[in-house]
């Protein structure tokens, strides 16, 4: 049985691995079919530019960091479709783009056949639509990587059978019956430690030095295989004697 406190930490990994994705999914993958339709069929053609405007969302979380967002500068232009229907629309520009246009200049404009009053400029549309794949093969990504992660979670916390018990990397050689606690002088219970960053240990008469994984006792730290160190714990007295070394038969 797993202790709450060892399961906050892949929790909120796999929150994270899961729900950023799917906002990224959900936020970009309308605005790429948008731009996808205007790559494969969208309409070209001449517009003026009949409005600015800069528009700033004071209330956005983002506004906070990104300061030039294509959302702040807005472009309204103008085009007719069958000689006798004025078209706006309006849509963002970068904003060198927006301070390089002046109001009736001539526009090339790409709209979608679903929707006439949707536009964009042309020359951004195939990169608009790159990036934007991108981002989305990045969120699948995360996403597939969520999903390994809660099987790898589940894995790591499924209770082994009888017959395949977990066996420790290393070996005190003690019968489990005769381990007694040095302080209570009760029989202690058999099991492993799973070690991480390695156990350090010093002399009393040793600085304390960086122990890192580097510096951890043989056969304690990992790069592949994580050592699982064969100990008996009391519980009541908070006591471990455990072996550690790199050959189980040491």
């Amino acid at each position: 049985m797993y202790k709450s406190k060892e399961i906050i930490l892949p929790v909120i990994v796999i929150l994270l691995l899961l729900i950023t994705p799917l906002w990224m999914i959900c936020t970009y993958y309308g605005e790429y079919s948008y731009y996808d339709e205007l790559s494969k069929d969208g309409i070209q053609t001449g517009a003026r530019l009949d409005n600015k405007e800069i528009k700033t969302d004071k209330s956005g979380i983002f506004s906070l960091f990104i300061a030039d967002s294509t959302e702040n500068y807005r472009l309204t232009a103008g085009y007719y479709i069958n000689t006798d229907s004025y078209i706006r629309c309006e849509f963002g520009v970068s904003k060198d783009t927006f301070y390089s246009i002046g109001l009736r200049d001539e526009l090339l404009v790409v709209y979608p056949p679903s929707n006439p009053t949707k536009c964009t400029l042309t020359d951004g549309v195939e990169i608009s639509r790159y990036f934007l794949l991108i981002t989305l093969i990045f969120a699948l990504f995360i996403l597939i990587l969520g999903i390994g992660f809660i099987y790898y979670v589940y894995k790591s916390y499924a209770k082994p059978t009888p017959d395949k018990l977990i066996k420790p990397t290393t070996n005190l050689g003690i019968d489990a019956n005769g381990v007694i606690c040095p302080k209570c002088k009760s029989n202690m219970t058999e099991g492993y430690m799973p070690t991480v960053g390695g156990v350090a240990w010093r002399d009393s008469d040793e600085p304390i030095g960086i122990p890192t994984m580097f510096t951890g006792l043989p056969g304690t730290t990992f790069w592949v295989k994580r050592p699982l160190l064969h100990a008996f714990h009391c519980k009541e007295c908070e006591i471990i004697t455990f072996k550690y070394g790199k050959d189980s038969n040491n």
